[in-house]
């Protein structure tokens, strides 16, 4: 209700448009004809109203104007799509369906740029270079995109080069936030069958919020990244592309503030908020900063990424046939630094290192179009290598040290230097096999049918151990930390076993309640990914189509939690299920006002079967597991009007219903009372959300976008562009806690450009965010709050109202 109270107006417009759209009286008077939008989604170039699937685009040109540095940003152009990004992760969602936070996990959501696998969650964070066009595609893409993309895929198209001599230059100074942009491109013909395009960015910025501890902005960021792509026409049939890219991304510092502090209701702390207890141990003043303002308080964070990807493309044209061999490797490092408490207090740090080397070969054959059968078949392999460590460090000038010798007099000195140092390891190999088939029944009516026969076969091992903070054995003094760490965090490791061995009657019962480290597994899985489309050309402007679709994703072996959880053995927790999902949608792509408008919609309900969810534990872990069951349903609409010769509309409107129809093993929120007995222990550890939608769902999601240009004088073009996104309240934190509920909000940028009328040059203002909203994006229990019996939160939130210049040459 409050959503229609905010935006009336905006839902009165987006009826009268849509009802407009659809009228071809209203339309039909025009010569206005909308250019055609050509996608890959179907490993064919075909027009976007000819895809039979949900799908939004977005040009790489959107993407230079609009300032959208990365992934988290084309959430605002694109309903029933959503990235953030955490403290130690990344989540992304397409219709309430995304992975949640551990590096174990592969996405839901499937990343493909040039037709390569991007599997991991931190590879969303990489930066956008010189691209032609994003594509995303809602609900399962399981044949042509692969066994991990059940919620959806996001398909990136870089540019190539071409056949004529391109040169140009862009620049952008973003004012609040003092952030600088620099993208150089050139490209063309180097001989009559060499072609080469060079493509080369840095930005540089200082970030939207106040660290009080330190007396800096952040979160600051230094991006660079060069690719260069050759094409060589080997012969009239045989075109071989190769490109090579390499980058950084680095951030110093986070989004991250802490709010909603109650007071200890009972304990030695009885009556102070978290805050104030931190500050009596000698926490920086800064920490009892606990609102939402714009600062932050952090000893200091950073994070370190560096790719490198190498891909050989050949298209073959044999006769009327088409074969495409894409050859991939893929190498992804990063080295961060968190400070998990999330405030100016020195309590501990958390380093985290992750490695991923990725080989890939794909073989797709496709048919000639037009008669009365066409297919495309394909094989692929992969095989990678992925390594993770984590240290949880508390130095010894830690105020954990005194508070816990407050609650447990010995035991904090048994924690000053030392950490507890993770390290897992997962070898996966997968080999696939993939068919789409169209049996053109009539001129109007074809049958697809297909499927993904994939074997997955990955083996992993987890282990961790207490040391002193510089990696050494721990000293004689402080061998009982182990103890120390498992009692107080929940944390088990190696010398934990070790003093159980020894019959230490702590370390005994602390192991028989959190398991056993290492711990190690090995899966081999063989699924098949089926899928049928009904598709009816009722004439050449409109498409109909039904489908019914099941896909999974890869199961795998957990990474961060920090003991058994619930599960009876250590084996038991490290291994979680395959994810599985069924599909039913049924949609329509419609041409109308003789070409100068566009309207696709669909309705769809997806069942899911063993939902992977990784949730915090409320002190310094996340465990992971399968829920049960969730079942999602709703309806897309995209539009686009040449509505003048000057002006364009385009945007679409969302509508997602998810509902977990079994889920009892969710991790409870500070506050909330545990009511599910998990384990038949006869006290409950886990709380039932069953009933409940997901995190990061909104009900309602849409975005309009007017774009207008026209020439003015005699030689120079001017253009303004409008995009306004509105979204419903959504649960920011996984663990939906009330007080981490983001409201409904509207968010509007506009841009005003002016230039030459033959592109050679641009000049435009940006303006970001105007109605300066900052955004929760995600949030949880601030780790080791609880531990006090205290009520703290961490948030994310986003940058508010922004302004940029930007300028650009063609040479």
């Amino acid at each position: 209700m409050k959503l229609l109270q905010n935006n009336g107006p905006l839902f009165a417009f987006a009826g009268m448009l849509i009802g407009t759209t659809i009228s071809t009286d209203a339309l039909g008077q025009t010569d206005r004809i909308l250019e055609e939008i050509v996608v890959t989604a179907a490993y064919r170039e075909q027009g976007l109203q000819d895809v039979p699937v949900s799908i939004s685009m977005v040009t790489g040109e959107k993407i230079t104007e609009s300032a959208l540095q990365k992934a988290e940003d084309i959430q605002f152009l694109v309903p029933n799509f959503t990235l953030t990004e955490t403290g130690i992760g990344t989540n992304a969602f397409i219709r309430g369906i995304g992975s949640g936070i551990n590096q174990a996990f592969e996405q839901s959501v499937g990343t493909y740029v040039d037709g390569v696998y991007f599997g991991r969650a931190q590879q969303w964070r990489a930066p956008y270079l010189d691209l032609e066009r994003i594509e995303v595609l809602r609900g399962p893409q399981s044949i042509l995109f692969g066994k991990n993309s059940v919620a959806g895929a996001v398909n990136i198209t870089t540019a190539k080069p071409g056949d004529e001599f391109e040169a140009s230059l862009f620049a952008s100074q973003e004012m609040e936030f003092n952030e600088t942009i620099v993208e150089g491109i050139l490209s063309g013909p180097i001989s009559d069958r060499f072609r080469a395009r060079l493509a080369a960015r840095s930005r540089d910025g200082d970030g939207h919020m106040r660290n009080a501890t330190l007396n800096n902005d952040e979160p600051n960021r230094e991006d660079w990244n060069v690719r260069a792509t050759l094409e060589f026409d080997v012969t009239e049939n045989l075109l071989a592309t190769f490109k090579a890219e390499m980058g950084e991304f680095d951030v110093r510092g986070r989004n991250i503030e802490v709010i909603n502090e109650l007071p200890i209701a009972a304990g030695p702390f009885a009556g102070l908020q978290y805050n104030q207890v931190l500050q009596i141990f000698g926490g920086d003043p800064s920490t009892g900063n606990v609102v939402k303002d714009g600062i932050r308080s952090s000893n200091g964070d950073f994070s370190n990424n560096e790719l490198n990807n190498f891909v050989l493309t050949l298209d073959w044209d044999i006769g009327e046939y088409q074969f495409k061999s894409i050859t991939a490797l893929s190498e992804f490092d990063y080295d961060e630094f968190c400070d998990c408490d999330y405030t100016g207090t020195n309590l501990f740090g958390a380093a985290l290192q992750e490695s991923y080397d990725q080989f890939s070969q794909e073989f797709r054959l496709a048919s000639p179009v037009g008669g009365t059968i066409d297919y495309i078949v394909g094989l692929y392999y992969q095989t990678s290598d992925h390594d993770y460590a984590d240290q949880i460090i508390v130095t010894a000038d830690s105020a954990l040290v005194p508070i816990v010798n407050a609650l447990n007099p010995g035991a904090g000195d048994l924690l000053a230097g030392t950490q507890a140092a993770r390290a897992a390891n997962v070898d996966a190999d997968v080999l696939s096999a993939f068919a789409q088939v169209n049996f053109n029944i009539t001129d109007k009516l074809t049958i697809q049918a297909g499927g993904r026969v994939t074997q997955d076969d990955r083996d992993g091992d987890r282990t961790m151990v207490i040391t002193a903070d510089d990696g050494s054995s721990l000293p004689a003094p402080q061998a009982g930390s182990p103890i120390v760490y498992g009692g107080l965090f929940g944390i088990t490791s190696t010398n934990l076993s070790a003093l159980a061995d020894l019959g230490v009657p702590e370390a005994i019962g602390l192991t028989a309640a959190l398991g056993e480290l290492p711990v190690n597994g090995s899966r081999d899985t063989t699924k098949f990914s089926p899928e049928v489309k009904l598709i009816f050309d009722s004439n050449d402007n409109v498409m109909l189509y039904a489908s019914w679709s099941e896909g999974f994703k890869s199961g795998s072996f957990d990474f961060r939690a920090n003991n058994r959880n619930f599960y009876p053995t250590m084996e038991d927790s490290f291994e979680f299920d395959d994810e599985e999902a069924s599909n039913i949608e049924f949609g329509g792509k419609f041409i109308l006002g003789n070409g100068s408008a566009e309207l696709n919609a669909a309705l769809y309900f997806t069942e899911f079967d063993d939902l992977q969810i990784s949730i915090f534990d409320g002190v310094l872990g996340f465990n992971v597991g399968n829920a049960a069951s969730a079942e999602v349903q709703g309806a897309e609409l995209d539009f686009r009007w040449a509505m003048t010769d000057r002006l364009t509309v385009y945007g679409g409107l969302a509508y997602t219903d998810f509902e977990f129809t079994d889920f009892r093993n969710g991790q409870c929120y500070f506050g909330r009372p545990p009511d599910v007995d998990i384990d038949n222990d006869g006290t409950p550890e886990l709380c039932d959300y069953t009933g409940e939608s997901n995190q990061l769902v909104s009900k309602w999601q849409g975005n309009v976008t007017f774009d207008y240009s026209r020439p003015v004088f005699s030689s120079l073009r001017f253009g303004m562009a409008v995009d306004y996104f509105f979204t419903s309240k959504y649960d920011a934190s996984a663990t939906f806690d009330p007080a981490l509920v983001q409201n409904a909000y509207g968010s509007m940028n506009y841009r005003l450009s002016l230039g030459s009328d033959s592109g050679s040059w641009q000049l435009a203002f940006l303006a970001r965010n105007i109605t300066d909203n900052k955004i929760l994006s995600f949030g949880g229990d601030t780790p080791l709050a609880s531990t006090l019996g205290a009520k703290s939160n961490y948030a994310f939130f986003g940058q508010g109202r922004s302004y940029t210049v930007q300028g650009l040459l063609r040479f």
